[in-house]
């Protein structure tokens, strides 16, 4: 594969992120809206953490020459250690893969009454499909879909913003019911960490395409300026009507409150975020585990079929569920991988001062 240089970097990035629960407001609410104007400030934060740990990881894979997810978060050789790391991280990126599954189905039976299992079963084909291309195919994917994404996402910002007015935008009220987030910091915290987790899992195959120092720091940077402005528009969109918030998809609800057509249109943008958010989290699984079995790589096709296949068993069970209770169970989990993944960090920069 050729170089990844700034923008490629970027999207693919951003890529990590702007699936089901983001692009459609219910995690953005769940972790940031409902604890009122405090959320804003959660996600300013989330959005600093999100830039500075992605440049960290970057810049590990290139100082490590590593590609694999478990050695580049745990710095010492201690077995059990790593395989513990390895096995939370491709488990969580299966469930990301469940997740978007769960959230097509959703959208497709809210817009066109397609069955939710039917609507799945066809998403995680065509994720499939794309698969089997790797890194290659996911970026250049990403580099198509995700500025679409990002400018699409702030029209439909613009167009609720003159339709509702901007009067409610700064007096969101806190609505936390969930256990799990005790406050808007842990909440913020524990949003960072799994979706850092899912991102490390596929940032570690793409790392080592990245060579040059200038286009991880812009990259990576301007990639957290396009979180910002998505996460604002959208969080900002639903203060403005707040009733969507009820709804499964909140900004699919917003949109076609707005007009019957540009629901639709939002309905086959936030496809589009599922498909990049699939696409990465099941090409960063199988690359992993491409790693650590030869079994894998030796009867790659029929693998991908399985994950797809319990992937979309899995997503039956709903997707509103899948957020609430698994994304901050491994938000808490991840926490511990991006603290040790830091000390290697340090430790390699240590190594490389000294070496110049």
């Amino acid at each position: 594969m050729k170089q990844i240089k700034t923008f490629s970097l970027a999207f693919t990035y951003v890529g990590c992120f702007l699936g089901a629960g983001f692009i459609s407001g219910q995690e953005l609410w769940q972790f940031f809206g409902a604890f009122g104007n405090w959320g804003y400030v959660g996600f300013v934060l989330a959005a600093l953490l999100f830039t500075v740990i992605g440049i960290l990881f970057v810049r590990l894979t290139q100082m490590t020459k590593c590609a694999e997810m478990d050695k580049l978060l745990v710095p010492w050789d201690v077995k059990w250690l790593r395989a513990a790391t390895g096995v939370i991280g491709a488990l969580f990126l299966f469930f990301v893969v469940v997740s978007m599954s769960a959230g097509v189905g959703a959208m497709l039976t809210q817009l066109f009454r397609v069955p939710t299992w039917l609507g799945s079963a066809v998403f995680m084909l065509a994720v499939f499909l794309v698969a089997l291309l790797g890194v290659s195919g996911m970026v250049n994917a990403f580099s198509a879909m995700i500025p679409i994404l990002v400018l699409a996402t702030v029209g439909f910002a613009v167009g609720a913003w003159c339709t509702f007015g901007t009067e409610g935008i700064l007096q969101l009220q806190y609505t936390n019911t969930n256990p799990l987030m005790p406050n808007w910091f842990i909440a913020t915290l524990t949003f960072v960490a799994y979706n850092i987790l899912g991102g490390i899992g596929i940032m570690s195959p793409v790392g080592q395409y990245v060579r040059e120092k200038k286009h991880v720091y812009v990259g990576i940077a301007l990639s957290g300026v396009m979180l910002l402005a998505v996460a604002g528009s959208i969080l900002t969109s639903l203060a403005s009507y707040p009733e969507a918030v009820a709804a499964e998809l909140p900004m699919v609800a917003l949109a076609s409150r707005l007009n019957g057509t540009l629901g639709t249109v939002y309905g086959l943008m936030l496809l589009l975020a599922m498909f990049c958010n699939a696409l990465a989290s099941l090409v960063g699984l199988i690359a992993y585990l491409e790693q650590k079995a030869r079994f894998v790589r030796e009867k790659k096709k029929p693998v991908l079929v399985g994950l797809c296949v319990l992937a979309w068993c899995a997503s039956l069970l709903g997707f509103g569920e899948i957020i609430a209770v698994v994304y901050p169970i491994f938000g808490y989990l991840s926490i511990v991988f991006i603290v040790c993944m830091v000390v290697h960090f340090v430790q390699c920069r240590k190594k490389e001062k000294a070496s110049a």
